[in-house]
């Protein structure tokens, strides 16, 4: 009878827990639903489960027991359908029970004690939930390298695929680097800028026929890259003599050494095609910019002798080229001279009126200006005089008094001026004469403010009284404007201007003395 009630008793515990093996109850319910009956499971510990034979059933309760079940749970069977679960934890518990008394598991079977089943099947799925996250993580490291193998497979394969193409590439260049590509592929290739090479057209012909056919192209890129091809490849002779007649790709060459600062190069290549002037031209052209005298002097002198005056056609520019080397070295001993006394502060003149710039360089004009400014002086047989730089570069009479007047009107020697102005007549007399005319005079004269009273002087000399009336309105001065009416006999045009003046000053005193004066007469 009482074993009746006990059975009845786990048969309503068992009809309220949830059934663990449906389908439907996923693996972590089924865990919490098993922790739960452990829990309320614990208050039975202590009573003995007796089976119909009456012998107690071992149980393997890790609280009372503290050891490990037998037999573990499959750890495949994880995130497997509950059908597969459920048969696998009716296996463990058989084995359990088995390993206790096979008597006692054969009856308590039989009589379908739910208690002992249930604790049983709890215990192993205990197990299955201490086990089941190293489980998990062995699967996911057995799952990353699994994956990691098959991609590292993936790689050699697509490795070893490259490798094929690469080789059969390499085979291929092997085969074709000696054979020669159509020239119009090889110009293409020049085109579009990707890399090309010209060594494997090996005659004469193949070369001349890829510059002909760039050339044709009309890109410059092409017909350089042919040309200097060319150059590298044949003899110095056979290269003049075909770039001779081509000379849209001569002067392609010609540019690109220009361009890569190869002078020398330059040079020969115009005087092989025959244009000497050009190369004369540039080679003295390199010498200008040098700034050491000396150095400069050296150069002109190998331009003028390689290539002024090897060709006769060029002997007028070599004469022009050696008056320049001559000027040179005449300016730089007064150059050095004048810096010296310019330092040690010997001269006044170059305290008063300092030096702008050195003589070297300048122009013979400048330096005939120069020279009147500061060696105006000397005798003609030193080297600074103005006479000597005249006589020497074959320097004008109106070139040299132009200069001389606006050297000496700038110091404002104008007895200098009067002298160089003053010529001696037949009889021995001395007069004022001009080979620049007396206007040009007194404009240089007035540009440098010259006083009235010089101005007058040379206003008189101009014969033309017209041009003598407007130059002296133009410098105002009053009196040569009043002789001038005066020579002219226009007394009305005299009263007019004498109205303009200050009849108190000394020009409107002299105008009203001339028309007062009953000794000229008028028209």
């Amino acid at each position: 009878m009482a074993d009746d009630d006990e059975f009845e008793k786990a048969s309503r515990r068992n009809k309220t827990r949830p059934n663990i093996f449906d389908d439907a109850v996923s693996l972590d319910q089924a865990r919490k639903t098993i922790i739960s009956s452990q829990a309320r499971n614990d208050d039975y510990d202590e009573e003995e489960e007796i089976t119909f034979d009456g012998t107690p059933v071992v149980k393997y309760n890790n609280k009372s027991t503290g050891e490990p079940p037998t037999s573990m749970p499959d750890l495949s069977l994880v995130g497997a359908p509950a059908t597969a679960i459920r048969s696998s934890l009716y296996d463990n518990h058989a084995s359990v029970s088995s390993s206790s008394s096979y008597s006692n598991f054969k009856s308590a079977s039989a009589v379908g004690h739910n208690r002992s089943r249930s604790l049983s099947i709890a215990n192993s799925m205990i197990g299955l939930t201490s086990h089941s996250s190293s489980s998990l993580l062995d699967i996911e490291d057995a799952s990353a390298e699994e994956i990691k193998r098959s991609t590292s497979k993936l790689d050699v394969e697509k490795l070893q695929q490259e490798i094929h193409s690469l080789r059969r590439s390499l085979l291929s260049a092997k085969k074709d680097r000696w054979i020669k590509p159509p020239i119009d592929n090889t110009l293409r290739r020049i085109l579009k800028g990707e890399e090309f090479s010209l060594e494997l057209y090996k005659s004469l012909e193949d070369k001349l026929q890829v510059l002909d056919q760039a050339t044709k192209l009309h890109d410059g890129n092409a017909i350089t890259a042919a040309a200097l091809f060319l150059k590298r490849s044949v003899s110095s002779q056979i290269f003049s003599r075909e770039i001779f007649v081509r000379p849209v790709a001569a002067n392609h060459y010609l540019n690109y050494l220009k361009a890569h600062y190869d002078h020398g190069e330059y040079i020969s290549t115009l005087v092989s095609l025959g244009r000497r002037e050009e190369a004369a031209v540039y080679k003295f052209k390199l010498a200008l910019p040098t700034s050491d005298v000396v150095v400069k002097l050296s150069k002109l002198k190998d331009s003028l002798r390689s290539n002024f005056q090897a060709d006769d056609s060029l002997s007028h520019s070599a004469s022009l080229v050696k008056e320049y080397i001559d000027l040179l070295e005449m300016q730089r001993p007064i150059e050095e001279s004048d810096a010296k006394l310019e330092a040690e502060g010997r001269s006044t003149l170059f305290k008063d009126f300092p030096r702008r710039r050195s003589l070297i360089d300048l122009s013979v004009v400048t330096t005939v200006y120069y020279c009147c400014m500061y060696h105006y002086d000397l005798a003609e047989n030193c080297l600074a005089s103005p006479l000597a730089v005249k006589k020497r570069h074959k320097i004008s009479d109106k070139q040299f008094t132009w200069t001389a007047i606006s050297a000496r009107a700038k110091l404002r020697q104008w007895k200098d001026i009067e002298a160089l102005l003053t010529a001696k007549g037949f009889f021995g007399g001395t007069k004022l004469k001009s080979c620049i005319g007396f206007d040009k005079v007194v404009e240089i004269l007035h540009k440098h403010n010259a006083p009235p009273e010089v101005l007058d002087k040379y206003l008189a000399m101009i014969s033309d009284l017209d041009l003598r009336l407007q130059l002296a309105k133009k410098v105002q001065c009053s009196k040569a404007v009043v002789d001038t009416l005066v020579a002219m006999k226009n007394r009305q045009e005299l009263s007019t201007y004498a109205s303009t003046l200050d009849r108190y000053s000394k020009e409107g005193l002299y105008a009203a003395d001339v028309l007062n004066s009953s000794a000229i007469k008028w028209k």
